[in-house]
């Protein structure tokens, strides 16, 4: 293309086009309109709530295997624990409950990229489900402890050690996490239910059993919310998925990828289901490893 003046007369900008194949223009062709079903929409919301719920998981098993040390006894009594045992312990909780919040939040994204805000699932099913999993006492009581630490102070639970026995029984060394009730109810932010479960513990109530039934809650609805997001949208999951596989069996052909000669040299082609990299969706192929030269034929003995 010829150079073109700019306003002023003094100075030219040379354009040059960049040549782009058919295949690869059908190719960005193709893959905008897999891009654009909402069953492509769908697998990004599935792989990000999976993030979520990896991040949940870890954390949980984190706090769990952290705590369980020293309940099962592992760090011996009370007075051997340092000052960083408890320090990990109240970051591991602090972790777990942010990230049961932001599952909740990436499940709220997943529903109204479906139907949009307020559906028929979400204000039905949906919330149903929700409430009867962290709606109790006690879900609600885990649930406001995330705002505690927010807005208030992260609490260090108390550590102590009992010992139960005499004579005919064996004696058991038992190790507790808790916490604090009065010092908790001293914030005036949580909600009745929450505040009504812990009026009803001791004192100093155990945190360890709440964590996990928390735990085992938060797990069983991230599972069950999966499974139903899956089920109600089958028909534009598969529609996507059938798409995706002719795009993959088309890419191949124009590619020449299914001849042998092409796995000879390069092996079975890439996976493709128009979400590859961009070097995938320019049609370049992966090129041949290199042979060392002391490995190749006639060389290197």
């Amino acid at each position: 293309m010829p150079n073109a003046p700019t306003d002023d007369g003094d100075e030219t900008v040379t354009v040059k086009e960049i040549y782009r194949s058919p295949t690869s223009a059908e190719s960005d062709r193709r893959e905008a309109e897999l891009e654009a079903m909402p069953g492509y929409q769908l697998k990004l919301d599935i792989e990000a709530l999976g993030r979520s719920g990896h991040v949940m998981h870890r954390n949980a098993s984190e706090m769990s295997r952290h705590a369980t040390e020293y309940l099962t006894g592992r760090h011996g009594f009370s007075q051997d624990i340092g000052d960083e045992f408890e320090k990990e312990l109240v970051r591991y909780l602090h972790n777990y409950l942010t990230s049961v919040y932001s599952l909740i939040e990436a499940q709220r994204v997943v529903m109204r990229h479906c139907w949009g805000k307020g559906s028929e699932f979400e204000l039905g099913e949906y919330t149903e489900r929700r409430k009867a999993s962290f709606e109790t006492g006690e879900a609600e009581f885990m649930t406001e402890l995330r705002n505690y630490c927010t807005h208030r102070s992260i609490p260090l639970p108390g550590i102590s050690t009992t010992f139960s026995g005499g004579i005919g029984r064996p004696n058991l060394l038992i190790n507790r996490l808790t916490l604090d009730r009065d010092k908790l109810l001293d914030w005036n932010g949580w909600t009745a239910p929450a505040k009504a479960y812990l009026r009803a513990k001791d004192e100093q109530f155990d945190l360890g059993p709440v964590i996990e039934s928390y735990v085992n809650t938060a797990s069983a609805f991230f599972n069950w919310f999966v499974q139903r997001i899956n089920e109600l949208n089958e028909d534009i999951k598969n529609e996507y998925q059938t798409a995706a596989m002719e795009y993959v069996k088309w890419y191949e052909e124009a590619m020449g990828m299914n001849t042998e000669g092409y796995r000879r040299l390069f092996g079975p082609p890439p996976s493709r289901t128009g979400t590859g990299n961009r070097a995938e969706r320019r049609g370049q192929r992966q090129q041949p490893k290199r042979v060392p030269k002391r490995n190749r034929k006639g060389k290197g003995r």
